[in-house]
């Protein structure tokens, strides 16, 4: 086996294991299209007296909004027999899928599923059912594209022939925005008129107006990192503003129940700093226009005696505001 094949499935072995220690972080990701380009190598069972060579591939997959995915893979192997006639083979997958998301942008992913491969010299193992194994890593580039290695031993199930493949692709995913629901405004609250001076009558204070922005940023247990998938969300909050110049705008940061008062009043204020820092950084918004509080574990949006709703209430809302002194003056619902 090459040197260049070694190297790469022992990369895709500690991928997986990685795999492992991701867990427990669990971020759910948005459905949608993938679809993968690639180039990598094959190595054929020694008993089939066929050289190890390149393999370019192509897969068409769906991402659910869970981790799990359906992927259709092609790949063309080019190689030659040991007696040096070329030989051209064509392997169909379809395979099934299970992504270890996490706040990082390294995802880990386990996979297996079922094809054949055709050989153009009908070859023993021809159109056999083949099964597939392994795993491999995706390291993110932006929201959409992604770098993928992917290793998979392939077990010919009526011949006895284990073949294995190792690639590295760039994938693509499509289709898979969030939808934007239409920002909750809330009703002015109404000021009650002061009674008119005997000399001088003032003019009416102009009611505050506050405007609770639908876009919930979650965050994995314990930590304080907005993910990949929270950025379509920042977008929309950033839009908003940008609509709206005239308005400043609340990070609000909350905790769950597990862990001390003292410890998830901090992490909460970490958690609306970090939505604040993304909003300037990656999409422009002016700094003096965003303020952040954290609330610790108070104002909770679901009982904390699941793990489900744990994570309902790890997050950070967003309220706009007419003017400082209502944000100021204004608590949580």
């Amino acid at each position: 086996m090459s040197n260049i094949f070694k190297k790469t499935a022992l990369v895709s072995s500690i991928l997986a294991a990685t795999a492992a220690t991701t867990l427990a972080h669990a971020d759910q990701p948005a459905a949608g299209f993938t679809l993968t380009p690639s180039i990598g190598y094959s190595a054929p069972d020694n008993n089939r007296d066929i050289e190890d060579d390149r393999a370019f591939g192509l897969s068409f997959g769906y991402q659910f909004d869970n981790p799990w995915a359906v992927e259709f893979t092609y790949l063309n192997l080019d190689s030659e027999l040991s007696t040096g006639q070329d030989i051209d083979a064509d392997q169909y997958r379809i395979d099934g899928l299970y992504s270890f998301f996490n706040e990082s942008s390294l995802t880990p992913y386990v996979a297996a599923g079922l094809g054949a491969t055709e050989y153009s010299n009908n070859l023993d193992g021809d159109g056999n059912t083949q099964l597939n194994a392994g795993g491999g890593l995706k390291y993110a580039l932006n929201e959409h594209t992604s770098l993928r290695a992917d290793y998979r031993v392939v077990e010919d199930l009526e011949a006895d022939h284990t073949d294995q493949v190792a690639t590295i692709g760039l994938m693509y995913a499509f289709g898979g925005k969030k939808a934007e629901p239409a920002p909750v405004v809330v009703e002015p609250t109404p000021v009650v008129e002061p009674e008119p001076a005997p000399v001088v009558e003032p003019e009416p204070a102009a009611a505050p107006v506050k405007t609770v922005l639908p876009y919930d940023i979650q965050f994995a247990f314990d930590s304080a990192h907005v993910a990949q998938s929270e950025y379509s969300d920042l977008q929309s909050i950033a839009d908003y503003l940008a609509n709206n110049p005239e308005q400043v705008a609340q990070i609000r940061g909350f905790a769950d129940a597990i862990g001390t008062d003292t410890y998830n009043q901090e992490l909460s204020e970490k958690r609306a700093q970090a939505v604040a820092d993304r909003l300037v950084q990656e999409f422009g918004v002016d700094a003096s226009r965003l303020d952040t509080v954290g609330y610790g574990e108070a104002y909770p949006i679901a009982e904390n005696d699941t793990k489900a709703n744990r994570q309902m209430n790890r997050r950070a809302t967003t309220v706009s505001f007419s003017s400082r002194e209502a944000m100021e003056n204004d608590m949580p619902n």
